[in-house]
């Protein structure tokens, strides 16, 4: 469905040239959501306005439907691009315009009569749960409102692919929620292949099937949403998850509270995740794990817990503990402590 072959984007600055996006490749199925996340200059804007040539690559190809854009026609572009809807942060309404002119804007820039433009601007409305809002200017609207008139717009010409630029990050936590089972409900529904760009990881949580995480233009890590959470490798991603959780205590932390043993972090993932394994670690060894931090994670295809545990025993003891830890399925980290042999 879409894929990004080697893709560099450059830009002159007054240093020279630099590649805000540096050899990047993506690989999106049809019918599933992948997401893109980075901090700020990260080039991800730049990657996602590669996909439908809002910004030309400086090199590499973008194949979407077996088209490569990159050598395409412009009528092949223009057919393609047709095909691709695209939603932004700041929501790009005309604020003179209705709920319903703001939908209708590209229906009849392609000519569409004036009853298909009805049809399909009702049709879009209600599924985004407008419908009693197309007199409305964007002025009466809320912000989640606002990102739901420019959802309906990017799915009137019914397109195959959504691209999705930053569009929850002017939002606050509930409607961004709110705009995230909205986009599930419309890839569910309707089929729709979706690419999204942010840099909050409970959007990645919620509705990505596949991760990419870019830094300074390269791709450094990317993987399932499940397997991303559990086996982050790259440093920058492992910052990310603590954003949302907390998968580690600081050294000082660990110096503070003078622990003897192990600082061992489980992270459960699946059927792991409804077993009793702390307490059948009390009962079986006769030690009694101290629980430092906890968290369960749903993520659209699965669940993920960790809990970060002191265990005050010797090497052997821990050695015991950790192997039938891992024999039932969970993951372990050491983060420290000291032992007392």
């Amino acid at each position: 469905m879409i894929q990004l072959q080697s893709i560099v984007k450059q830009f002159k600055s007054k240093n020279g040239v630099f590649n805000a996006v540096d050899h990047v490749d993506i690989q999106v199925k049809k019918g599933e959501i992948h997401g893109v996340i980075g901090y700020s200059g990260a080039g991800k804007s730049t990657l996602i306005r590669c996909v439908n040539l809002l910004e030309r690559p400086t090199s590499g190809k973008v194949i979407i439907n077996g088209v490569d854009l990159t050598n395409a026609s412009i009528e092949q572009l223009q057919q393609s691009r047709q095909k691709i809807g695209m939603i932004f942060q700041h929501f790009n309404l005309l604020k003179t315009a209705t709920v319903y002119d703001n939908i209708a804007i590209p229906l009849k820039l392609l000519g569409y009569s004036r009853q298909d433009v009805e049809a399909k601007v009702t049709k879009y409305a209600n599924i985004v749960g407008l419908s009693d809002k197309l007199a409305s200017y964007p002025n009466q609207l809320s912000g989640g409102q606002k990102q739901r008139v420019a959802i309906a717009r990017a799915l009137s010409q019914e397109p195959e692919i959504l691209l999705s630029d930053e569009a929850t990050s002017a939002l606050d936590p509930e409607t961004t929620d709110s705009i995230l089972d909205l986009l599930l409900e419309i890839n569910e529904q309707l089929g729709i292949t979706i690419l999204l760009i942010t840099h909050e990881m409970n959007v990645i949580q919620k509705i990505c099937d596949y991760v990419y995480v870019l830094e300074k233009g390269k791709l450094v890590e990317h993987n399932t949403s499940i397997d991303l959470f559990t086996k982050p490798q790259h440093p920058t991603t492992q910052k990310f998850l603590n954003t949302i959780s907390q998968r580690n205590l600081s050294d000082s932390l660990i110096e503070q509270l003078n622990l003897t043993g192990a600082v061992i972090r489980l992270t459960f993932v699946g059927e792991s995740t409804g077993k009793p394994l702390i307490a059948d670690v009390a009962n079986h060894f006769n030690i009694q794990p101290n629980i430092l931090a906890a968290n369960i994670i749903e993520l659209k295809n699965g669940i993920v817990g960790n809990i970060v545990v002191h265990i005050n025993g010797t090497p052997s003891e821990i050695n015991a503990i950790t192997k039938y830890l891992t024999n039932n399925g969970v993951q372990i980290d050491m983060l420290g402590g000291t032992t007392n042999e």
